[in-house]
C-alpha cells in the first residue's frame, strides 16, 4: 500500500504545473491608474486657487496706484511667492499626504505583505541609491544644458514655471516642500498607488515601471519637465520593483531633490563648469548608473523573479 501511495504522489507531482498561469490583463485597472494623477492635480489646484485670487487682488490694488505701466503679472507672482506660497504648498502637501497615505495603506499595504525597513537596507542598496542619485544628478544637468541649446524656448517656459512656483526663490518652500513633503507625496502617489494599480492590472514589471514613470512626468505639463521627470522616474520605479516598498524610493527621491537644489548651487558658485564640462559629466554619469543596477540586482535583499 505504501509503495502504491508513493507512486500516486509522484504522478500527482509530475502532473502539477511548474509555473503559475499568466495574469490576465485587467483593463479597468489600467484606466484607474490615471486617477491618482488627476486627484493630485485637483488637490494642488484647489489648494493654490484661493491664494492666487488673493495675490491677484493685491496686485490689482497696486496697479491702480502705480499706473498702467505696472506689470501686474510679475507683481502677482511676487505677492504669491512672498506671502502665500508657503501656505498653499503646505495645505496641498498635507491634504495630498492624507489622501494618498490612506489610499496606499488601505489598497496595497493592509492586505499585502509588510516590508520593514530592515528588509531593504543593506550595503548594496545604500550604495546603489548613492550611485543612482549621483548619476541622475549629472545626467539631469547635462540634459538641461543640451536642452538649452536645442530647444531654448522650452527651457524658458521651464524657468518661468520654476520662478512662478516659488520653489527656488522661497527657502522655506524649498526645504519643507521641494525636499521633504513633495517627494513623500509624489512617491505615495506614483510609486505607491499608481504603481500598485498597474500591478493589479496584470502588466509586466517593465511596463508598470514605464507607465508609472510617464504619468510621473506628465503631471508637470511643461515639456522639459515631462521629459526629464519621466526618465528620472524609471529609477525609483526600479527600486520599487526590486525592494517591494516605497520607503527606499522616498529616501532616493529626497536625496535627489536635495542634491539637485543645494549641490547644484555649490558647484555653480565655486566651479562654474562650462557647458562642455557638464555634457562630459553627463556622459560619465551613465557609467555611474550601470554599477548601481548591478549592485541592486546582486543584492540578496532585492526581489528575485521566479523563472
Amino acid at each position: 500500500m505504501s509503495e502504491n501511495n508513493t507512486i500516486q504522489e509522484q504522478n500527482t507531482a509530475v502532473q502539477t504545473p511548474a509555473e503559475e498561469p499568466k495574469k490576465r490583463l485587467r483593463v479597468g485597472f489600467v484606466f484607474l491608474a490615471i486617477v491618482p494623477m488627476a486627484v493630485l492635480m485637483m488637490v494642488q489646484t484647489v489648494s493654490q486657487l484661493p491664494f492666487l485670487v488673493l495675490a491677484v487682488a493685491e496686485a490689482m490694488n497696486k496697479a491702480e496706484t502705480q499706473g498702467p505701466d505696472h506689470d501686474m503679472y510679475s507683481e502677482m507672482l511676487n505677492v504669491f511667492n512672498d506671502k502665500y506660497a508657503i501656505f498653499a504648498y503646505l495645505i496641498y502637501a498635507v491634504i495630498g499626504l492624507v489622501i494618498f497615505s490612506i489610499w496606499y495603506y488601505k489598497g496595497f499595504v493592509k492586505k499585502g505583505p509588510k516590508v520593514k525597513i530592515g528588509e531593504v537596507v543593506s550595503v548594496k542598496s545604500v550604495a546603489g541609491i548613492i550611485c543612482i542619485v549621483v548619476g541622475l544628478f549629472f545626467f539631469t544637468n547635462a540634459f538641461m544644458t543640451l536642452a538649452d541649446k536645442l530647444i531654448p524656448q522650452a527651457m524658458e517656459e521651464y524657468a518661468m514655471m520654476i520662478e512662478s512656483a516659488g520653489l527656488v526663490t522661497n527657502p522655506a518652500i524649498t526645504v519643507i516642500y521641494a525636499i521633504i513633503l513633495g517627494p513623500i507625496l509624489e512617491e505615495l502617489c506614483f510609486r505607491g498607488v499608481t504603481y500598485g494599480l498597474f500591478e493589479k492590472a496584470g502588466l509586466r514589471p517593465g511596463l508598470v515601471i514605464l507607465f508609472s514613470s510617464l504619468l510621473f512626468g506628465a503631471i508637470d505639463l511643461i515639456l522639459i519637465q515631462v521629459l526629464y521627470a519621466a526618465i528620472l522616474g524609471m529609477f525609483p520605479g526600479y527600486l520599487r520593483y526590486k525592494y517591494r516598498a516605497i520607503k527606499i524610493t522616498i529616501v532616493a527621491h529626497i536625496l535627489f531633490n536635495f542634491t539637485g537644489t543645494y549641490i547644484s548651487l555649490l558647484i555653480e558658485e565655486y566651479f562654474a563648469p562650462s557647458d562642455a564640462v557638464m555634457l562630459i559629466l553627463g556622459g560619465i554619469a551613465m557609467f555611474v548608473l550601470v554599477p548601481a543596477i548591478v549592485l541592486i540586482n546582486t543584492d540578496k535583499k532585492a526581489f528575485k523573479p521566479v523563472k
